[in-house]
């Protein structure tokens, strides 16, 4: 009898599990694979983003590669050349300009500053920087009341402690054998191509160059051939990589919270170069933007 018993359990048992794998493969093959759609979207409107990549008008000099080419922004000749760029910019329609300002820290001021500009108290003829000769001027001939900052400070060193002061990375690579793998490429030689070409061609043939997405894969690449710096060991180029990634994640975060999804935003963005292959792979990926390449502006 308890064999009996025994056998009938196990019956159940096995049925039960046969009837809910077969419920489970019946499910429509559209059924199962729009769980894993990348393209849903929820809320009532996608928003456009767009990002205009840019030489640093007045250059504070932060970046790895230094300057040795200069234009002067404010001359007559290229006031004409970025009349010449707001208007295609304009074509895109921007509902929000975000610029790279530190938003937590000078949004406010910026915007104290936008809002005297539009009164005529404020005067930025004498102001080279990209956020008044770009974002200042595109707002205010499109009619927008306000301005935004969405940049952020880089953060502390996230990485192993280094006795900065005393650190030489040419030394610190050939002690660990990875000084000639590191430099095998010549990213100053095109850095300072590229920086000499601003002197000679006008400002939206020279950022239509800027923002090809080769030119910024190119600029990408040696973020990720720097991370070789240390590996096994302090990690110095891996985390200097991760710190940069960090803020651009940062931005990206910004940029969602200004954007209003209730409405059809449409997002234009001036960084500095540097930036765009990160940001503009963030909008790619995202299920809630559409990326809207600027090259379809600035070359028509």
């Amino acid at each position: 009898m308890r064999k009996v018993i025994l056998l009938s359990m196990l019956s159940a048992i096995f049925y039960c599990c046969d009837s809910k794998q077969k419920n489970s493969l019946t499910l429509g093959t559209e059924e199962i694979y729009s769980e894993f759609d990348p393209n849903i979207f929820i809320g009532k409107h996608k928003a456009k983003a767009m990002i205009l990549g840019v030489f640093h008008f007045s250059n504070p000099g932060l970046d790895s590669y230094k300057e040795k080419y200069t234009v002067d922004i404010l001359s007559d000749k290229r006031q004409a050349e970025i009349k010449v760029l707001l208007d295609k910019l304009k074509e895109f329609k921007p509902t929000k300009i975000l610029i790279e300002g530190l938003r937590i820290e000078y949004d406010s001021i910026y915007n104290s500053m936008y809002n005297n500009y539009l009164k005529g108290e404020f005067d930025i003829s004498n102001r080279s920087n990209e956020n008044y000769q770009l974002g200042f001027r595109l707002a205010k001939e499109l009619g927008h009341d306000r301005i935004y900052a969405s940049d952020v400070k880089s953060g502390r060193w996230i990485g192993e402690k280094i006795d900065w002061d005393n650190y030489d990375a040419d030394t610190y690579t050939k002690s660990l054998g990875q000084y000639k793998k590191a430099n095998r490429y010549d990213y100053n030689k095109g850095s300072m191509l590229s920086d000499s070409l601003k002197t000679v061609r006008t400002l939206t043939q020279y950022l239509y160059m800027e923002n090809q997405p080769s030119h910024s894969l190119k600029s990408h690449q040696q973020y990720l051939t720097m991370t070789i710096e240390g590996a096994g060991d302090l990690f110095i180029g891996a985390d200097s990589v991760a710190r940069w990634y960090k803020r651009n994640i940062r931005i990206s975060a910004n940029v969602y919270d200004i954007t209003d999804f209730d409405k059809e935003d449409r997002i234009l963005m001036i960084y500095g170069a540097g930036h765009v292959w990160q940001l503009r792979q963030f909008f790619t990926d995202s299920p809630d933007f559409d990326y809207v390449e600027v090259n379809d502006y600035l070359g028509k």
